[in-house]
């Protein structure tokens, strides 16, 4: 692929990030929480959630869906959890996942975001079951746009976890686009109306 096909790419990628997050930031709290449930209780009901013995979540942020409830569940039904620690390493993305037990064991991270204090959590070197990674827009065949920075494309394609699912609202949802070498495609994207699996 020359150089114009990236820039393309990347163009309607960033084209398509800043439509999704703008109709994502339109949803209100009230609409956001009742689509975050419904998301939450069809991966809680799915074999991924029943098989896996470790899932690494996400606490949201900027209107992400709210997995709060699959770690209520998860820690409920004695599964590890761990969150993100976001750094940049080298100039290159690093996250790292620490485990966590209580949702008080957060402190503002990288942008403000909530992210596992370090004093508390300990770290997660395994491979994971399941990975729920947030997004700001997939399509219908599981490719992920990301937030541009690159942390979970680095993260997925060192550690290879079981399975890899998107949380997404409906809104999220994009026509089929082109994505980089680099990008990593999830398994499953849930939305709290369909689900779509990665074919390929």
């Amino acid at each position: 692929m020359g150089i114009h096909g990236i820039e393309e790419i990347r163009k309607n990628k960033s084209f398509i990030r800043r439509s999704s997050l703008k109709k994502r930031a339109g949803l209100s709290d009230e609409e956001r929480r009742k689509k975050s449930v419904r998301i939450c209780e069809r991966f809680i009901k799915s074999r991924e959630y029943e098989n896996a013995g470790t899932i690494l979540l996400y606490k949201a942020y900027n209107n992400e869906v709210d997995t709060d409830l699959i770690f209520e569940r998860a820690i409920k039904d004695r599964k590890t959890v761990a969150y993100p620690l976001s750094d940049v390493s080298h100039g290159l993305p690093d996250l790292k996942f620490y485990v966590i037990n209580d949702l008080n064991d957060f402190c503002p991270g990288y942008k403000g975001i909530l992210e596992p204090d370090p004093q508390k959590a300990v770290e997660f070197t395994g491979k994971a079951d399941v990975c729920i990674t947030p997004g700001a827009a997939f399509d219908r065949k599981c490719h992920r746009i990301g937030y541009g920075k690159g942390f979970y494309d680095t993260y997925l394609s060192q550690k290879k976890p079981g399975s890899v699912i998107g949380l997404a609202f409906d809104i999220q949802i994009a026509d089929d686009f082109e994505t980089e070498e680099n990008d990593r495609t999830a398994d499953i994207v849930l939305t709290e109306s369909e689900v779509f699996y990665n074919e390929q």
